[in-house]
């Protein structure tokens, strides 16, 4: 389900830019979403009867839900559909105690009809076909600490969803794991829209929410504190599942670090959201990776830094002008390796980001003018802004294939 709000949230986002409070205009036609469910595993077939439901939204207002039965072919149509710039839809359906959805769908340009498929899966309580596609470490350091704020990107190379192995009696049933380093301090992880998710495990935390077929279809939020000695501290992790790329950024307050795991990308940003970005690639399951700090934070870099807990709305905003970063640099990556080694023609650079990063870091900043204008509560913001974080993450993720 946390999925389906992420791709309403995201279409949510962007019409709220496009509509506008001018005069009446023409009523335009109604328009049709007809599709077909598809069991996306091998060998499997969609159940009979199988009742598929339309949510949609005009701006950030839900609408009141359609809902019909597929026939025997998986078909199913709804018609009768706003197609005004400000409406979006999701096509959505439970199978096997999970819910499934498409992404968002919205009418352009005079269309009024549209075809879609929605994916079902079949479970599997292997995890074999886990993987992290992507880590992100964004690391304020200030007098005595190191502030850690923790994206992890979950993807599933499989064709079911993985929904953990059968728990012990009495137990809750859990998917990922994941841990902060051993000395880590105020460690907090965020649940999102769905309270109770996380399960306190003896060595970390495991999610309870399912991992469906997909690049990056499921992200975890963590955030600690590491308590920092400027001649020298050290910040390791084990990587619990094979690990595809690590992005560090550390704020540019003084602190130095060094790993032979990763490779410095560079200086970015100005003033106190300065950052020096690192960027590793293809680790194993086992490994460990190590960060090694030192040096005397700058005086007054603390007053810019975060006290611990999950981030407040000014270092939320960091995190999100980042992404944008974050994607230049796995546009960046390979040719940075190329030129290192010599082997990459002179004058090789990054592709510029695409039309749609763009889009999503315009409906960033208008979320964030929202908020500061009180128009939006604090939860309803980090929900949506996660959500085009989310979306800027895929992309990113997209760009590397």
């Amino acid at each position: 389900m946390k999925r389906i709000l992420a791709s309403l949230a995201l279409a949510t986002l962007f019409l709220m830019g496009l509509a506008s409070g001018g005069a009446a205009q023409t009523p335009l036609p109604q328009g049709v979403i007809s599709g077909r469910v598809v069991n996306g595993t091998a060998g499997a077939a969609v159940p009979p009867a199988l009742t598929v439901t339309l949510q949609g939204f005009k701006g950030t207002d839900p609408l009141a839900p359609q809902a019909t039965v597929a026939d025997a072919e998986g078909r199913f149509r709804f018609t009768g559909l706003e197609t005004g710039s400000d409406y979006a839809y999701v096509v959505h359906t439970e199978y096997l105690g999970i819910q499934y959805g498409t992404d968002a769908l919205a009418f352009e340009g005079g269309q009024t009809e549209m075809e879609t498929t929605l994916f079902i899966y079949e479970t599997t309580t292997a995890d074999d076909a886990i993987s992290i596609s992507r880590i992100h470490f964004i690391i304020t350091a200030s007098a005595g600490a190191l502030t850690v704020d923790e994206v992890q990107s979950f993807s599933n190379s499989g064709d079911r969803t993985y929904i953990g192995a059968e728990p012990a009696a009495g137990a809750q049933r859990t998917t990922v794991r994941f841990a902060p380093p051993p000395q880590a301090q105020d460690v907090q992880v965020d649940e999102g829209a769905t309270p109770g998710r996380f399960v306190q495990t003896a060595d970390g935390f495991a999610d309870t929410l399912p991992v469906v077929p997909g690049q990056s279809t499921l992200q975890v939020i963590l955030s600690y504190v590491i308590p920092y000695d400027p001649a020298s501290t050290t910040l390791s992790t084990t990587f619990l599942y094979p690990t595809k790329a690590v992005n560090v950024f550390l704020s540019d307050s003084g602190v130095e670090m060094s790993s032979e795991q990763m490779m410095l990308m560079g200086r970015m940003g100005t003033g106190p959201q300065a950052y020096v970005g690192y960027v590793g690639q293809n680790f194993a399951k086992g490994d460990t990776l190590t960060l090694e700090f030192k040096g005397a934070a700058k005086t007054g870099a603390a007053t810019t830094a975060p006290t611990g807990g999950l981030p407040t709305t000014g270092y939320v905003l960091i995190i999100g002008g980042l992404l944008l970063i974050l994607v230049a640099l796995a546009l960046a990556y390979p040719a940075l390796r190329r030129r290192q080694s010599a082997e990459a023609p002179a004058g090789e650079s990054a592709a510029p980001c695409d039309d749609e990063c763009e889009e999503l870091l315009a409906a960033i900043a208008d979320l964030d003018d929202l908020f500061e204008a009180g128009e939006l509560d604090e939860e309803t913001y980090r929900r949506r802004r996660q959500a085009l974080k989310a979306r800027l993450l895929e992309i990113q993720e997209g760009a590397q294939e």
